[in-house]
Order: structure tokens, then C-alpha cells, then sequence
């Protein structure tokens, strides 16, 4: 499937109004399969070789989260998707640069929440020119934990922040309470479809009490001209050590 120029604008029009856009069958579902009969393999032959710091487990002892997977081979694979190349770049504004990968397994029953946030409170990019392809790999949805958003509120810059504990997700947002008039969306996804957010919306997750896992993995990319900021970086890493020095004990 090749994107039409007017899809594509489409496609921005919605993801500047809301923070957020929906990219349904993104990648055919053979492709999602392939990827994800490789991963556990992958996983279970590579786990000793993961910072202790970058890999979540639920109390089941089922793997949550892994925060940095950028060597996973199918990582290129699924950047080298010509539709996706067309759309990060037209939503950057200007030639996009990889900036990592994650996976999110949330296993059935155990899968653990993600504290309300915005993504560049952790990556602290000088220019926000930067987003999130979180990509599918089976069902996604508020039953089973899926990612959810607050509508509109990538235009209110960095929100202020405070160390949440939650194991993957250091940091929290301090005033929820302000935010109770954005509507809150929950996307249906299925294998193959994506979501793409700003890394200025608010975003989250809950617990996964469902006998279905919720997978998926997260491709990141920042613009050509932006830069870490390295106030912002000194003070999220200061409060980072204090994050892991609590849940390492």
C-alpha cells in the first residue's frame, strides 16, 4: 500500500490538531507476525545482555518493558517502511533522525501501568521537534492496558513532572487534577496498525488485568537541527538516581 500525498497531509492535519494520529494497517499483518516470532527468540537469547536499569519485570516475573532495543534486527526493518519514512518526516517538518526503540510486552494479567507523562520530560529535546511510532503487534485497547492519551495537550509546552517510582517510568505528572477537562482516548489498535504521538502529549497506561497481551514496539525519532538540552537533561537525570535508588533497594 503506497500513501497519497493528500493521506499523508491528512495524516498531519489530525496529528498537529490533536497531538496524536492513528495509522491503521500501517504494516501488513505477515510482516508483524515475522517480527514477533523472532522477538522472543531474540529476547531469550540476548537478556543477560541488557543494563538491569533498561529491562521491567512484573511481579510474575514476566517481562514488562525493554527501554533500550534499538539492536533488535527487525528495528530496521520496520524503520525501513517507506510509507512510515514519508509520514515521520512530514510530521517532523524537516529530515527525521532515529532516536532509539523500546518494547512494551505488558504480558496478560501482570502487565504493570505507565504513570501519566510526556515523553520529553524524559528526553529532554531543546525544540520538541520529536515523536513516537508505537507499532502494534496484536490487540491494543483500554481492556488490555492500551496506551491512552489527553487529547490537545501537546501545545502547553513541559508540564512539571515528579518521580512516579513505577518501574520503565520514572516520572509522573504532579497536577492531574488540572488536566480533567481533556478528553481521554483509548485507540482500538490491531496487529499492524500504529499510533504516532508528540512528545509533548500527555500519554499513559493502565494495568493489563486481561487474558490478552498487549505488544508492541516503539520506534523514536527527533528532528534534523534539535539537540538535548542540557539543563533539562542534568535535572532528570538528578532526579533518575533518586528514582533508582528507591526501586533498587
Amino acid at each position: 500500500m503506497k500513501l497519497s500525498k493528500d493521506k499523508i497531509n491528512l495524516i498531519k492535519k489530525h496529528y498537529d490538531l490533536n497531538g496524536y494520529i492513528v495509522v491503521r494497517g500501517l504494516f501488513d499483518k505477515e510482516t508483524i507476525l515475522s517480527a514477533e516470532k523472532y522477538l522472543w527468540t531474540y529476547i531469550e537469547d540476548n537478556i543477560k545482555n541488557f543494563d538491569k536499569k533498561e529491562v521491567n519485570f512484573t511481579k510474575n516475573g514476566d517481562i514488562n518493558s525493554i527501554h533500550n532495543f534499538s539492536k533488535w534486527p527487525w528495528v530496521k526493518k520496520l524503520r525501513d517502511n517507506k510509507n512510515l519514512k514519508k509520514i515521520v518526516n512530514k510530521l517532523i517538518g524537516n529530515q527525521a533522525k532515529n532516536f532509539g526503540a523500546e518494547l512494551f510486552a505488558k504480558p496478560a494479567k501482570s502487565g504493570m501501568p505507565a504513570p501519566m507523562h510526556q515523553d520529553n520530560y524524559y528526553w529532554c529535546i531543546d525544540n520538541a521537534c520529536a515523536l513516537t511510532v508505537w507499532i502494534s503487534f496484536g490487540a491494543s485497547n483500554k481492556k488490555n492496558g492500551g496506551i491512552y492519551y489527553l487529547k490537545k495537550t501537546h501545545k502547553f509546552g513541559i508540564l512539571e513532572h515528579k518521580r512516579s517510582y513505577a518501574p520503565g517510568s520514572s516520572q509522573t505528572l504532579k497536577y492531574q487534577e488540572n488536566l480533567k477537562s481533556f478528553k481521554k482516548i483509548y485507540p482500538n489498535l490491531q496487529a499492524g496498525d500504529c499510533v504516532i504521538h508528540h512528545c509533548l502529549s500527555v500519554h499513559g497506561s493502565e494495568k493489563n488485568n486481561s487474558n490478552i497481551p498487549r505488544v508492541g514496539c516503539t520506534l523514536r525519532y527527533i528532528g534534523k537541527n534539535s539537540k538535548i538540552d542540557s539543563i533539562m537533561k542534568m535535572k532528570y537525570e538528578k532526579d533518575l538516581k533518586k528514582h533508582y535508588k528507591k526501586i533498587m533497594r
